[in-house]
């Protein structure tokens, strides 16, 4: 399309493309020209800025200063984004273990939130922002006052898993995963830096019933 025939053609790429590919954007994708004016008219013929998405953002106004994208913005939207919640998986899988018997706990992302490594795309005042969460630490918090961590570690099953607790006594417990996250930005296709900020994420907990098992002699 041209200026004098701005609507002539939308084709259905057009029209998808805004919406799926540029957060906070809507079709269709158009092509900007401009050219100079004054009180007594056009000054010159059209020329041909680029194409664009529309947006909420609006510009300044002529001759002001433009709002700058700031690592404040983006250490903002790093804490809105939807994190993974960390989930715990322990052996015995059937969440009953015994006095004194190790318990094995591992961590597990679930399908939902941004895991370490996923990246998650938004807009601020018009400016593609990429965010990638990555792992700072992790604490296994085991539901009787004790924990292990800050570690690296994921932990896993038995018999080759690194995180484990004994239990003392009988009774029902709810260990739980906290997560620090840190993460990464790209501003408009740039290259990666790194996000000066932590946000920390506590995973939901689980019922886990520790049992007492006592040995009893029958005389036949």
């Amino acid at each position: 399309n041209d200026p004098d025939f701005p609507d002539a053609v939308h084709c259905e790429w057009a029209n998808d493309y805004c919406e799926t590919t540029r957060p906070d954007s809507r079709g269709p994708y158009s092509t900007i020209y401009r050219r100079e004016a004054d009180d007594a008219g056009p000054l010159g013929g059209w020329s041909m800025v680029g194409p664009t998405c529309y947006t909420d953002s609006v510009p300044p106004r002529s001759g002001a200063d433009a709002q700058e994208l700031t690592m404040e913005m983006i250490l903002e939207q790093f804490h809105r984004t939807a994190f993974a919640l960390p989930q715990p998986v322990i052996e015995p899988p059937d969440l009953r273990a015994l006095v004194n018997l190790p318990v094995y706990f591992g961590l597990e992302w679930p399908a939902d939130g941004f895991e370490p490594g996923e990246v998650d795309t938004t807009d601020i005042i018009g400016h593609e922002v990429r965010i990638r969460p990555n792992l700072q630490n992790v604490t296994y918090h085991f539901g009787d006052g004790s924990s292990v961590g800050p570690t690296q570690s994921l932990g896993g099953g038995y018999p080759d898993g690194d995180i484990t607790h004994e239990y003392t006594g009988p009774g029902t417990v709810n260990p739980s995963i906290v997560v620090v996250y840190g993460g990464e930005v790209s501003v408009d296709g740039g290259e990666w830096m790194p996000i000066p900020g932590t946000a920390t994420v506590d995973g939901p907990t689980v019922d886990l019933q520790v049992l007492e098992s006592r040995n009893r002699l029958h005389d036949d």
